[in-house]
């Protein structure tokens, strides 16, 4: 937009911030965030060697279901947690990161102490599909841009109808079988070669 048009938003949303206890915080902290999934590896295996395990996940929720989506999804983590008497007390924290007229896309983060739990992927991965559970009773989607998967699959029967499965299957087996593994029988597809 115009210089006005972009000082007026901005006035709109520190105004609106403000109101709700909320604050700016400059672009400089997007950049930051951004330049640190170069150094997340990194940061892995040092907190692994830490026995910290963390994750992140996201969804999108309608405006309406948002703030009990929040919260009751990290009030389903914790009842894990102390359901499987793991130690200490797991992280969790989340942020809006995306705004829409129909609603937001919520990142959740969630670390855990793994030291002396056996199987911590495991546990780990136990606790964070109850917690995909939880979003979506709450209204979240499975996915908001990270997509399906072979980590969300398991939970595409509770969101989608048999028939819708059996369409995709169908049009994925041909994209596979006709077109990715097949590409010289593209003829059909009247392709300009040159």
């Amino acid at each position: 937009g115009s210089k006005i048009e972009v000082t007026l938003q901005k006035k709109l949303i520190r105004n609106l911030a403000s109101k709700h206890g909320g604050f700016l915080a400059g672009s400089q902290v997007g950049k930051a965030g951004y330049d640190l999934t170069y150094a997340i590896a990194y940061l892995r295996d040092f907190a692994l060697s830490h026995y910290f395990l963390a994750e992140s996940f996201e969804t999108f929720v309608p405006w309406s279901r948002a703030v009990d989506m929040i919260k009751f999804t990290k009030k389903r983590i914790l009842q894990e947690h102390k359901k499987r008497a793991l130690p200490g007390i797991p992280l969790l924290s989340c942020r809006i990161t995306q705004l829409y007229d129909e609603g937001v896309c919520v990142y959740f983060y969630f670390c855990m102490n793994i030291d002396n739990v056996p199987n911590p992927s495991e546990i780990f991965s136990e606790i964070e599909c109850a917690a995909r559970e939880e979003i979506l009773v709450m209204g979240g989607s499975l996915s908001h841009h990270h997509g399906v998967g072979k980590l969300r699959a398991q939970f595409t029967p509770s969101i989608n109808s048999r028939g819708l499965i059996e369409v995709i299957k169908k049009k994925l087996s041909f994209l596979l079988i006709q077109i990715i593994f097949l590409p010289l029988r593209m003829d059909w597809l009247e392709l300009d070669r040159n």
